[in-house]
C-alpha cells in the first residue's frame, strides 16, 4: 500500500453510489507497501450532505501497474478464500458480480476494512511479534495450501527465478564487488535447484520427488496480517499471489515474522510458526532438505527489490511516492541472506 495516484472526490462517490455501498463521508491515503495507491475510505448511509446510520470502512486499491493476469488471480483467489471461511476481507462487487473497477483512470479494487491492528517492531528495535502470532499464520499459510490444493488457476511467480536474474543485471555496476559476488552465487545455487527439483502440484507431489507447488500469497508480512488482540483478524494484499513452491510461501512469512533486526531467526517464533504449518499441511522430505537454501532465496528475491526500487527512484524519471515517506532498507535482506547462507539448524521436524 502507498500513495502515487490521486483520486477526485467526485469520481469516488460515484464509484461508492454505482456499488451501492452508501455516501461518502471520508477518504485518505495510506503510507505503506510499494507498489499499489491504497486509500481508506468511510461511508454512511444518508444524503451526500448529511450522511448517516452506521459507518462502514473499505480499503481501496488502485492498480498502478495494468496485469490483467494478475488481478484475474488474484481476485480469482480472494473469491475462493472468502468461500472457504479464511480470514480473507470480502471484495466489493457491482450487480454483474464483478471486483474490478475503475478510477483515475486504473483499475481498482474495494475490499472491508478489517478490524485490527499490524505487530510491529518497538523503538528500541525488540519485536513485539509472539509466538501466538506466528502459530496464527502458519496456520493459515497452512490451511490456505491445503484448501486450494485445487485452484484451477495458474500465475508464475513474476519474482521468481527469472525475475531475479535480470534484476541482477539491471543493477550491475551499482552493486558492490562483495554483494554481486554473493547474488551471483546464489543465482547460480538456486538454478541448480529448480532444474534438480521440477515443480508438481501439491496433490501428486505427496507421492513423487517433486517440490510441492500451488498457489501462495508471496508477501505475507507484518504489515499483510492484522490481529484482533491474539486473533488473527484478516490476512490481506494478494497483489503478489502466485505460482509457486509452497515452501518459498513459508519461507518469506519466516524471514519477516521469525527474525530478529540483525537478521537471525528466532527459533521460538519459527517453531510456532511451522509446527502450526505442518499441522495443516505436513512437509515432505525433499522440503526439509531443501528449507536453508528457499530461505535464502526467499531473502534474496526482497533484498534486489528494495535494491531495485532504491535503484529506480533514484533516476531522474523515477515515479514519486506521494505520502514522501523513505524507502525500505535493503541492507535489511542483505543481512538476513547473510545469515542463512552461514546456516541454521534444521526447523522443519
Amino acid at each position: 500500500m502507498a500513495v502515487y495516484t490521486r483520486i477526485d472526490q467526485g469520481e469516488l462517490e460515484r464509484l461508492l453510489d454505482g456499488l451501492d455501498l452508501g455516501r461518502l463521508k471520508s477518504y485518505s491515503g495510506v503510507a505503506d507497501g510499494l507498489e499499489n495507491s491504497t486509500y481508506f475510505v468511510t461511508t454512511a448511509s444518508g444524503s451526500t450532505d448529511k450522511p448517516q446510520g452506521p459507518e462502514k470502512q473499505w480499503v481501496l486499491t488502485v492498480l498502478e501497474v495494468e496485469n490483467p493476469q494478475q488481478t484475474e488471480f488474484s481476485v480469482a483467489l480472494i473469491k475462493l478464500l472468502c468461500h472457504k471461511g479464511l480470514p480473507v476481507p470480502p471484495l466489493a462487487v457491482n450487480t454483474r458480480g464483478e471486483a474490478v473497477h475503475q478510477i483515475a483512470g486504473k483499475k481498482a479494487l474495494l475490499a472491508s476494512k478489517a478490524k485490527g491492528v499490524h505487530p510491529g517492531v518497538l523503538d528500541d528495535g525488540q519485536s513485539v511479534v509472539t509466538p501466538q502470532h506466528c502459530a496464527a499464520i502458519g496456520d493459515f499459510l497452512g490451511r490456505m495450501h491445503r484448501q486450494s490444493a485445487a485452484f484451477t488457476y495458474r500465475h508464475d511467480n513474476p519474482y521468481g527465478l527469472a525475475w531475479a536474474v535480470s534484476t541482477a543485471e539491471t543493477l550491475g555496476s551499482s552493486l558492490s564487488p562483495e554483494d554481486r559476488l554473493l547474488i551471483d552465487g546464489q543465482l547460480s545455487r538456486q538454478q541448480q535447484l529448480r532444474m534438480q527439483s521440477p515443480e508438481q502440484d501439491y496433490v501428486s507431489s505427496e507421492q513423487s520427488n517433486a517440490m510441492p507447488t500451488g498457489l501462495i500469497h508471496a508477501d505475507l508480512f507484518r504489515d499483510n496480517a492484522l490481529f484482533d488482540g491474539s486473533r488473527l483478524s484478516a490476512v490481506i494484499d494478494f497483489q503478489s499471489a502466485c505460482t509457486d513452491w509452497l515452501l518459498l510461501d513459508v519461507a518469506i512469512a519466516v524471514n519477516d515474522w521469525a527474525s530478529s533486526v540483525d537478521g537471525e531467526i528466532d527459533s521460538a517464533l519459527a517453531e510456532a510458526l511451522l509446527n502450526a504449518y505442518a499441522k495443516q499441511r505436513p512437509f515432505i522430505q525433499l522440503e526439509r532438505e531443501r528449507w536453508q537454501d528457499v530461505l535464502c532465496f526467499a531473502a534474496l528475491q526482497f533484498w534486489l527489490s528494495r535494491l531495485l526500487t532504491q535503484f529506480l527512484l533514484s533516476s531522474p524519471d523515477g515515479q514519486s511516492e506521494l505520502t514522501g515517506r523513505p524507502s525500505k532498507d535493503p541492507e535489511q535482506y542483505a543481512r538476513m541472506l547473510r545469515s542463512r547462507v552461514r546456516g541454521l539448524a534444521p526447523l522443519l521436524a
